[in-house]
């Protein structure tokens, strides 16, 4: 078991940009928890921002490193952990150092961009004896914790189908030319980003393991200039009977009518966006509508991260699930190889 961490959890945020904004605002938040000593990006720019970010709500200067591994050196007794919000292409390497250096780690999604590198980072946080969070914000989203919640406490009875779903229509000029638009860099398309959340949303509530061969996809590239998808829809199969299914997009909004998550079961069903939730016991012919407060999902997860650290207890998601969501992607990418994108 590693050594719990008694006092506020220290940090070193490596990546200070695009993402890593949302995490520096949960920090804010979760001060009295967990603090940032260590900024580490290639483009001063970045620092910058991210200080002056953390600056104003009075969070102590971090010291500045232009790469990870001089900050894992130089403040090596200083730090606690790691909270990486790379290019999914510097993931693995990132954390494979950061494991070697003893650190606890939380990771943007993807984990990695292969099994290889999943499975050379499950061996390295096991034998370094580390917590290992995946960052999986939206499991905190108020519709997705109550639906698994009353999953869990047997509302809906076998689960039959569960479906999720994550479309946005995104800028093209804000994709040319980046990291993302690149497989080498990005790892895939969509799915590898964006539809990253829907998948881990979808393994989430319906359990279980997915099935030898159970994941078969459709992919489309239709507005954003990228080397693969800007569209996937993929339909799972897992080992209990259940079928999954995902759709996610930077090329149009969320279909009109549907919503983020949608459980049926032998019971009834749950469907809701955000913080509302919906419940159609089975024979009901309107649902009962529940609204809870909404959250900052990221201050959430960052509040959940050093609770880990300090009470011994796994994250809500960690190394484990990371690997089994890339190997849905993978697999999604597999199938739907030879596509032609209609551009």
């Amino acid at each position: 078991m590693p050594k719990p961490v008694k006092d506020i959890v220290r940090v070193a945020l490596i990546g200070a940009g695009g993402i890593s904004a949302a995490h520096a605002n949960g920090f804010v938040k979760q001060k009295g928890k967990i603090r940032v000593v260590a900024l580490c990006d290639v483009v001063p720019e970045n620092l910058k921002s991210r200080t002056e970010q953390l600056a104003a709500s009075g969070h102590p200067a971090p010291r500045h490193f232009a790469d990870w591994k001089t900050a894992l050196r130089e403040l090596h007794s200083e730090i606690d952990a790691v909270d990486i919000c790379l290019p999914h292409h510097l993931h693995a390497p990132a954390i494979l150092d950061a494991a070697a250096a003893g650190k606890h780690i939380l990771c943007e999604k993807p984990m990695c961009m292969t099994l290889a590198e999943a499975d050379q980072i499950l061996a390295a946080v096991a034998a370094a004896d580390i917590t290992y969070m995946s960052a999986h914000n939206q499991l905190f989203m108020p519709c997705v914790r109550e639906a698994k919640r009353m999953i869990t406490d047997g509302l809906l009875g076998r689960i039959y189908y569960v479906r999720s779903a994550d479309c946005f229509r995104g800028n093209p000029a804000g994709f040319a030319n980046t990291w993302r638009s690149k497989l080498a860099t990005q790892g895939g398309g969509e799915l590898i980003d964006t539809g990253y959340h829907p998948t881990y949303r979808m393994l989430h509530l319906a359990g279980g393991q997915v099935a030898a061969g159970g994941v078969r996809s459709t992919m489309g590239r239709f507005l954003i200039p990228l080397e693969a998808e800007d569209t996937a829809t993929v339909q799972v199969r897992f080992d209990h009977g259940a079928i999954g299914e995902i759709l996610t997009s930077w090329a149009m909004p969320l279909p009109h009518g549907t919503h983020q998550i949608h459980v049926v079961g032998e019971k009834g069903q749950l469907f809701g966006s955000e913080e509302k939730l919906h419940y159609l016991p089975l024979g009901a012919r309107e649902p009962a509508t529940y609204i809870y407060p909404q959250l900052d999902t990221f201050a959430e997860e960052i509040s959940h991260f050093p609770d880990c650290l300090k009470n011994n207890t796994p994250p809500l998601h960690g190394p484990h699930e990371g690997r089994a969501v890339l190997h849905v992607i993978l697999a999604a990418a597999e199938n739907a190889k030879g596509w032609v994108p209609h551009a």
